[in-house]
């Protein structure tokens, strides 16, 4: 369904429905809005028009249609697919409104220094349509003139001149579009204009806090500090909430025990000593790890290797 919603975006935006324009942007974490945005301004303005079309139908030929299907984002898709991400996730909700709020703010002064990205942006010109974001993650200016080369351009007599202006080359290709409050993705760019390594760890300290509240644990404060030495954030953005009220249940937590091969105390509380012990039971908790209805086997969600638990 998502894939269809691509290809519509593709389709309703070729046809002259939109009013585009075009934003610079540059990024600095260490500052409270970590954005700063320009208007790009056109000599002629069916230059950006004439732009906005070639991409998207770029886009839709090279892009869209050979994604086998659209995914939600969990850190770890391959790129055969699309992720997708709703806008109002944590892991981007507060750095996508400094981000739209920097582009409503945006100054049509000349830039200096590097640029990290730019943004077509389409306003629909029909109340029926709903606006389109193109986000590409790439500094669109090249500068000429360096250490390695000089470059010239032919004059209309036929002579070479030295050309030292800087250009600007928009690309044929997208990294993340933003269509009806959902983010669509292809690769994982946004990670970093985004900062995703620091929500991501937030995600990781409440996932270990909800996992806690299950009361499974003989010692709590021993599974926190296993848990927090636990590497990769990313893992946490799939806890899934039926398997956190499963470890709730005893009968159920035995079971989930039995199966990963993992101790109890008397009392029936998971007695996890080991860093591989959280690591099982953490990466179980997050649907990384899941059991085959056939062979009873214990396998890795992201590699379907079966794991040696004996």
């Amino acid at each position: 369904m998502s894939k269809a919603v691509l290809k519509t975006i593709c389709e309703c935006g070729k046809d002259g429905q939109y009013s585009w324009s075009l934003f610079f942007f540059k990024t600095d974490k260490r500052n409270k809005q970590p954005y700063k945005v320009f208007k790009v301004r056109f000599k002629n303005a069916k230059y950006l028009t004439t732009y906005a079309t070639t991409l998207i139908q770029t886009v839709g030929k090279f892009q869209i249609e050979p994604i086998s299907d659209v995914q939600d984002y969990d850190g770890e898709n391959s790129k055969v697919s699309c992720d997708k991400i709703e806008l109002s996730n944590q892991l981007i909700s507060e750095q996508w409104t400094l981000f739209t709020e920097a582009v409503a703010k945006a100054t049509d002064s000349k830039t200096d220094g590097r640029i990290n990205g730019y943004i077509l942006y389409g306003q629909p010109l029909k109340a029926e349509n709903k606006p389109i974001t193109f986000v590409k993650v790439a500094n669109p200016i090249t500068k000429l003139t360096n250490k390695k080369s000089v470059v010239f351009t032919t004059t209309a007599s036929d002579e070479l001149e030295l050309m030292s202006d800087d250009v600007c080359r928009l690309y044929l290709t997208t990294d993340f579009i933003v269509f009806d409050g959902i983010m669509y993705t292809f690769n994982h760019t946004f990670e970093t204009i985004f900062n995703l390594e620091k929500t991501m760890d937030k995600v990781k300290n409440d996932a270990i806090v909800e996992i806690l509240n299950t009361n499974a644990f003989s010692d709590p404060e021993e599974f926190k500090s296993l848990a927090g030495q636990y590497k990769s954030s990313r893992t946490f953005i799939t806890l899934k909430e039926e398997r956190v009220n499963r470890i709730k249940d005893e009968q159920s937590r035995k079971s989930v025990a039995e199966m990963l091969k993992l101790p109890l105390d008397n009392d029936g509380g998971f007695k996890i000593t080991k860093p591989e012990e959280a690591s099982l039971l953490l990466r179980y908790l997050c649907f990384k790890i899941f059991q085959d209805n056939e062979t009873m086997d214990v396998l890795e969600a992201n590699t379907v290797n079966k794991l040696n638990l004996a």
